[in-house]
């Protein structure tokens, strides 16, 4: 028969093992979420990875190394920072804020688009491109403008007035330049035109020569005037003529295809019920 009092210093020396397994086991675990994260706001870890990323870009913009406090003061922003997001999700704003909601949406649409990492598009496949959507880029007249826009109306009417007697650069002084909508320096068509400026500039287009300018009409409530560059008469304009219109629509072409295959996908994901109006 096994003595009682080996029995039990048995089992005491199985407990210090066990104990001292899972002790190691928590230190390890620590150790390696430690390494990993800078803190934690709630369940949500900061990354060590960003927080180092942030520490080398203002190392390399500072002639001497940050000081500890400087390193401090870093990694409280961050936890500000994330405080707001949580506290913003808390709150559901991503759904309630239309801002908020706008800019999620253009910053998964711009993600979608970064994450798939497309190389440039070569001349060959622009030429195959041109070749087959010819009839977009084909038109009567093809238009190089360019458009100002104006902070009120009466601005624009004055801006108008100084075109009338050729005081182009009093006419620029009129001219908003924050909420400008710049068209690319290229023949564009009436349509691609249209795109830029909405449809009521297409009324304008008509009477335009070279050197001409528009009557004011509005982009999105913002009186616009638009002033002819150049006109291209050309039915079929050539590829070399067009080739950087051709390489903006194919590289929109391919992007709006590759958002509209990864919402399919997350519909595909996701379990989705509609319901009756």
């Amino acid at each position: 028969m096994i003595d009682k009092k080996y029995v039990n210093i048995t089992l005491i020396a199985v407990f210090f093992v066990s104990l001292f397994i899972s002790l190691n086991s928590v230190i390890f675990e620590t150790n390696f979420q430690l390494d990993q994260a800078i803190a934690r706001v709630g369940e949500k870890e900061i990354s060590r990875k960003r927080f180092e990323e942030i520490i080398k870009v203002l190392d390399d913009q500072s002639n001497t190394q940050l000081t500890l406090e400087k390193k401090n003061l870093i990694r409280e922003r961050l936890i500000d920072e994330e405080l707001l997001i949580q506290r913003a999700i808390e709150l559901d704003l991503v759904r309630n804020d239309s801002l908020v909601k706008g800019n999620v949406i253009q910053t998964m649409f711009q993600h979608i688009i970064n994450s798939s990492e497309l190389a440039e598009p070569s001349k060959a496949e622009l030429r195959e491109y041109f070749n087959k959507e010819k009839n977009y880029f084909s038109s009567g007249k093809l238009y190089k403008l360019k458009n100002y826009t104006f902070r009120n109306l009466r601005d624009a009417e004055m801006a108008r007035n100084l075109l009338n007697q050729s005081n182009f650069e009093s006419f620029l002084k009129l001219a908003e330049t924050e909420n400008t909508i710049d068209l690319p320096s290229v023949f564009l068509t009436p349509q691609k035109i249209r795109d830029y400026l909405g449809p009521k500039v297409l009324e304008e287009l008509p009477s335009l020569e070279k050197g001409d300018f528009s009557n004011i009409f509005e982009t999105n409530q913002v009186p616009s005037i638009v002033i002819c560059i150049d006109i291209l008469l050309d039915n079929n304009p050539k590829f070399e003529e067009i080739i950087e219109q051709v390489k903006n629509k194919f590289i929109r072409d391919r992007e709006d295809i590759l958002v509209k295959k990864y919402i399919e996908n997350l519909r595909n994901f996701y379990e989705i019920e509609k319901y009756s109006f």
